[in-house]
């Protein structure tokens, strides 16, 4: 029987009217979790002649120290409460105090000291003519010690050199209790009085009168003091019930705390600071809090040893073990928990080495193995009799095999040289031994193998070559002379991936095609600098304007590292270490990122629409409505409120935190928790954006599942757990569940296959739907690419997973070896599934259908291809909320390329809509491939194949007919007020910095209009470089630039040549260089605590550069494209011109190209620019390419 469950009923409890109870089973005490009960009563060693007199919790070790009256100390170790170690350290006097430190144990008698490691082995005793009556001791530091007793001397000890270094004078009434404190050393004497002596000089600082009798004890927690004693009546000495309290910090006594039994000793609970334990000398505790608690209930406890007196008790770090100590010499256990332990962090105690027993056996006894017996050591020059003779110990090496018959009869000589196919019976670079020629059994289950199944264990995973990560090569001029182009054929744009953070590149592919949400994000616009829904709205413009050219996602992965909330969630990975970089699960990062943005973007918009609707209230007249002020409304209109508008309101306000991303991805649910006790059921609507699918891994209900049924065991979730209720008052078994009341337009999903758990889970699922309609070999097929087409034939022949020596660049025809084109199939067969059965018949669905039946039951099916095709004609489409029909519309995968941690990235399968097409009569390419800037067409059953071990689905995005064929308005949020709303940061107000003439209201900008324009950036992370082996330098990654400056110079008007933008962008990230060489920007310049120049935030400069983009003017200026391209927008350039000074200055440089260009066009107008350029071409010549000084 579990003691701790036996002993529970001796808990005892006074009510506030003094009245005692049996507490019940599970007792509820205000402030604790736990009640203490007894469950060991133990005869101390020498318990039957000497009592207990110390006691004592090891703050390093799981040990209880004890201490009896005849000098002697043992050590128990727990559960069970064993003995440790055991030792004598005074023939006659009995222990006073036990300390443990790190290295051993102090033990205190009245003359001695004794020092003693865990194990027993004394180390020293000190013992002097001060050494009398010794009572207590104090650790200082590790080194000094403080001792006192029945004596007028304070001895301060040295530990490490075992010397007295101080000896202070106390009085006559000496000093026999030492409490610790931050200020002060507390010394008690037994008069009653504590001392409160400085810890360094041990002189008085300040003293306090307790009882008028005497000090039994007292403990101190932070700066709260606690004394319990005996009071002076009738001249007579008798227990004070009330406990003295004092505060430390006033040095004057608080209210006292009055107990119920006769008070002798007391501590404070260590893990609880204001619980306080109260002992009496017969061995009755009780447990009383600091705090005035509002239902006061008092905790009784009692040794089980009626008659005996305690003589000291000590509670564990912990505070899950108290120990009491008596004069019977038993040492009564109590615990609050079934597995207690003393210390929070505890070392592994040192026990004693198992004693080795060898076995014994006769010299005729054959069966047992001499190595039972170690082996003895002896001198390497002594012989033993198991030495091998010297011919058995020479080094033979084994015989080469013979060359396979296969080859000799297929060879074809070429003069010497024999030529022969590859049989193919072993791995490249590999010999097999038969060992069974040489003496040893022969193994026979590696050798039969077939080369297949020798070859699956080699690792390689063949991935196709437009899933990898494509590595961008970089020279002097970094990657303008890339060729993009060749890794996209479409009109759409890709998204380059230089930048950190650009894992989420697929993601954003996913919601730009996702046209509700591009529309509301390219209509959206507010105030807000580092707002993601604003940089994703002009991201998408990027991806809109810039005819297949790839697009940086700089704005936007600069307002993303800018959010608390993203690296709270640990998406920001240029916050890691390059190590801890490596070892990111991309999928579970991926959806965490999905999670956090549609929430992010929800929360934005909604912000943005009250704004707006505050502003637009501010500008209306006032207009009295009973609603708004029902204090004025009489009490008769009060009662005539129906439960109609309750309802009125609470709808409005479900409105009031709708948005576009809400209407789009929100589902409607009602969460349900009923208390299983008392029934008590609690009710609560919230809307679902992103839906993480549960796997029954842990509680199979049945061997087979389809897709639909883990969706709706994921939207429709029922358990049981624990749970507070308000009615029970605690926490009681709770069922709770979720039903759905609408079902959403887009359902975003998370498949949360980052664990291996449900991973397995979905490759069985996969190959129960193959077994069923295939008799192919599993193995074989899983291994396949979807595009692959193998015939019998030829299926043996791209079998092998070997790669081929000449790798895509092979042109050899039937190359048995693996290519990466192996896996592209012609344009001809990409409709079909090329016979692989894991392609021909998913696990996951293309079309769903979902339904919402009376009483709110959730029911989805899949939607086959010929039902799908049948309904399309017959049916009208479902569109409301009750009954929706869903296509799989966009997939994001990882790729797990184990050949390099760094090949692992993320690509995205988009379905993309008509409204996205050019040519929409030529759409039998719907499905694309994104994998950063690589775009491709792939066929529709790609999106649904999934080989586990590299192609991971991460999210599913599934879409009705309504957003699919969407065509939403947008509404053009740019207007000339942008230049109106242009505000410094800086803290100085940036007028002396006003370098600028703003633009007038009467100034008009129209379609060509010219507009010098010139940016200046730093450099934010250097390049990262490479010594290749030419020696040659080699850029792996190069360097990351903001922009710090921007100038805009009018090109006509009367006003030619005066600026109208001079904006420094302020930065809130760490600026590596600021290139002041060429930039001219200065360190304090991009700060706004202390820059003096005009200084705003990167989206104000970039709405108004976008203003002027949409306003159709021509920029003039030099490098504009790699100005552009890290400003993030797509404007072709004007003109390019190279201008270099001692230190740039961007308006210098504005007005030098408008200049320049002016003088272009008067040339061209006189046709005379070919003579204007010969002339520069002598000049040039006479002053050697240089220009002159003056």
């Amino acid at each position: 029987m579990n003691p701790y469950k036996k002993n529970n009923p001796s808990v005892m409890y006074y009510d506030s009217g003094g009245l005692i109870g049996a507490s019940p089973e599970n007792p509820g005490l205000v402030g604790m979790s736990a009640e203490y009960v007894q469950t060991h009563c133990i005869l101390a060693d020498g318990g039957d002649r000497f009592g207990v007199s110390a006691l004592t919790f090891d703050k390093h070790e799981e040990l209880l120290w004890m201490g009896n009256q005849g000098g002697h100390v043992t050590a128990y170790y727990p559960p069970e409460m064993s003995r440790y170690s055991s030792f004598q350290i005074h023939v006659s006097e009995d222990v006073r105090q036990i300390l443990t430190i790190d290295e051993g144990i102090l033990a205190l008698t009245a003359s001695s000291l004794r020092y003693q490691i865990r194990r027993g082995i004394p180390v020293y005793t000190h013992m002097s003519s001060n050494m009398n009556e010794m009572q207590c001791m104090l650790q200082m530091s590790s080194s000094r010690f403080l001792i006192g007793g029945h004596q007028d001397k304070l001895i301060d000890f040295n530990l490490a050199v075992c010397k007295e270094s101080i000896v202070t004078d106390v009085g006559d009434a000496g000093c026999v209790m030492l409490r610790p404190h931050s200020r002060f050393v507390c010394a008690g004497n037994p008069l009653g009085r504590i001392d409160l002596r400085d810890p360094n000089s041990l002189k008085i600082e300040h003293s306090i009168d307790t009882h008028t009798g005497s000090l039994s004890d007292f403990d101190i927690q932070g700066n709260l003091l606690i004394t319990c004693g005996f009071s002076s009546r009738h001249t007579t000495l008798s227990v004070d019930r009330f406990l003295m309290v004092y505060d430390l910090r006033m040095l004057r006594a608080v209210s006292p705390m009055q107990t119920v039994i006769d008070p002798f000793f007391l501590k404070f609970i260590p893990s609880i600071s204001s619980r306080l334990a109260v002992v009496s000398a017969m061995g009755q505790i009780q447990l009383l809090d600091t705090i005035a608690l509002a239902e006061p209930r008092l905790c009784l406890l009692q040794m089980d040893n009626p008659g005996a007196m305690c003589l000291t008790f000590d509670i564990s770090s912990s505070s899950q073990v108290m120990a009491f100590g008596d004069n019977t010499g038993h040492i009564h256990y109590f615990t609050n928990s079934e597995n207690p332990a003393f210390n929070t962090f505890s070392r592994p105690c040192e026990f004693a080495d198992n004693s080795l027993n060898y076995p014994s056996f006769g010299i005729d006894d054959y069966s047992t193995p001499l190595s039972v017996i170690p082996m003895p050591i002896v001198h390497p020059e002594i012989p033993l009799a198991s030495d091998w003779p010297p011919q058995f110990t020479q080094k033979v090496y084994r015989k080469p095999p013979g060359i396979d018959p296969e080859i000799f009869r297929t060879m074809k000589m070429q003069g010497p040289i024999g030529y022969a196919p590859n049989p193919r019976t072993t791995r490249r670079n590999q010999v097999v031994y038969f060992l069974g020629q040489n003496g040893y059994r022969h193994h026979s289950s590696h050798t039969n193998k077939s080369p297949k199944h020798q070859e699956d264990g080699s690792g390689f995973i063949a991935i196709p070559k437009r899933y990898r990560k494509i590595d961008v090569r970089y020279n002097k001029l970094g990657s303008d002379d890339f060729q993009f182009d060749h890794y996209n054929k479409t009109n759409f744009s890709g998204l380059e991936a230089t930048l950190p953070n650009a894992y989420c590149n697929s993601m954003i592919q996913v919601l730009y095609f996702t046209e509700p949400l591009r529309a509301a994000l390219l209509s959206h616009l507010c105030s807000k600098e580092f707002c993601l829904s604003c940089e994703l709205g002009f991201l998408f413009y990027m991806l809109d304007t810039s005819q297949g050219q790839p697009c940086q996602p700089g704005n936007f992965l600069r307002a993303f590292r800018t959010v608390p909330e993203a690296s709270a969630l640990s998406l920001i990975l240029s916050d890691l270490h390059p190590e801890a970089k490596l070892k990111v699960d991309f999928c579970a990062l991926i959806q965490s990122w999905n999670r956090f943005m549609l929430h992010q973007m929800h929360v934005e918009l909604v912000e943005t629409r009250k704004k707006v609707e505050e502003r637009m209230a501010s500008k209306k007249p006032f207009v009295y409505k009973e609603t708004d002020f029902p204090s004025i409304s009489s009490d008769r209109s009060k009662e005539k409120k129906t439960s109609a508008d309750v309802d009125i309101k609470l709808e409005n306000e479900r409105r009031e935190d709708d948005s576009e991303v809400s209407q789009l991805f929100g589902t409607k649910q009602l969460q349900m928790n009923c208390c299983l006790k008392c029934s008590c059921e609690v009710r609560k609507e919230s809307i679902l954006l992103v839906c993480n699918l549960v796997y029954p891994t842990y509680a199979p209900e049945k061997d087979e599942w389809s897709f639909c049924d883990i969706l709706k065991r994921s939207l429709c979730p029922q358990q049981i757990t624990p749970a507070w209720c308000e009615k029970c008052s605690k926490f009681t078994p709770t069922s709770q569940s979720r039903i759905l009341q609408s079902i959403p337009k887009l359902l975003a999903i998370n498949t949360g296959l980052h664990n291996p758990q449900h991973k397995q889970f979905w490759q069985t699922q996969m190959d129960k739907v193959v077994a069923k309609v295939a008799t192919l070999d599993v193995t074989a097929s899983r291994s396949a690419t979807p595009t692959s087409s193998l015939s019998p034939a030829s299926s043996s022949v791209l079998g092998s997973s070997k790669p081929c020596r000449y790798g895509d660049n092979c042109s050899r025809p039937g190359c048995r070896f693996r290519h990466s084109f192996d896996n592209r199939a012609p344009v001809h067969q990409q409709t079909a599934t090329g016979g692989n059965p894991y392609c021909s018949n998913n696990w996951l669905p293309h079309s769903i259908e979902m339904c919402l039946l009376d009483g709110d039951k959730l029911e989805i099916t899949k939607v086959e291809k010929d039902k799908q095709a049948n309904s399309t004609d017959e049916d009208p489409p479902a569109t409301n909320e009750r009954k929706r029909k869903f296509e799989l519309s966009a997939v994001v995968c990882y790729v797990n390329d184990q050949s390099s941690p760094e090949k692992r990235n993320l690509v995205a399968l988009v379905k993309v809509p008509d409204s996205y097409l050019q040519d929409r009569h030529k759409s039998e390419h719907r499905w694309y491939l994104f994998n950063d800037f690589s775009i491709s067409p792939v066929p529709a059953h790609e999106a649904v194949w999934f080989s586990l071990d590299w192609k991971v689905p991460c999210v599913l995005y599934y879409s009705c007919p309504e957003v699919q064929e969407a065509q939403s308005e947008i509404r053009h949020t740019l207007s000339r007020g942008v230049f109106n709303e242009d505000a410094c940061i800086a803290r100085s107000g940036g007028t002396s910095g006003i370098t600028f003439t703003p633009l007038h209201d009467n100034e008009k900008l129209k379609s060509g209009d010219l507009v010098a324009m010139d940016a200046e950036f730093v450099t934010l992370n250097q390049e990262e470089s490479e010594l290749r082996s030419d020696g040659k330098m080699s850029t792996i990654k190069p360097s990351q630039m903001s922009v710090a400056r921007i100038t805009c110079i009018r090109g006509h008007g009367q006003l030619e040549g005066t600026p109208f933008i001079d904006d420094y962008i302020s930065t809130q990230e760490q600026v590596v260089d600021y290139l002041t060489k060429f930039s001219g920007i200065k360190p304090g310049d991009l700060d706004a605590n202390f820059s003096s120049k005009h200084l705003t935030t990167l989206k104000s400069t970039y709405t108004k550069l976008r203003f002027l983009q949409d306003s159709g003017v021509i920029f003039v200026g030099h490098g504009l494209k790699n100005d552009f391209r890290v400003i993030n927008l797509v404007v072709p350039p004007r003109a390019r011109l190279k201008i270099q000074s001692e230190t740039h200055d961007s308006v210098e440089d504005a007005r030098a190209a408008l200049q320049l260009f002016k003088k272009y066009k008067q040339l061209e107008a006189d046709t005379k620019v070919g003579d204007a350029l010969a002339e520069l071409y002598e000049v040039g010549k006479l002053l050697n390419w240089k220009v002159p000084e003056d």
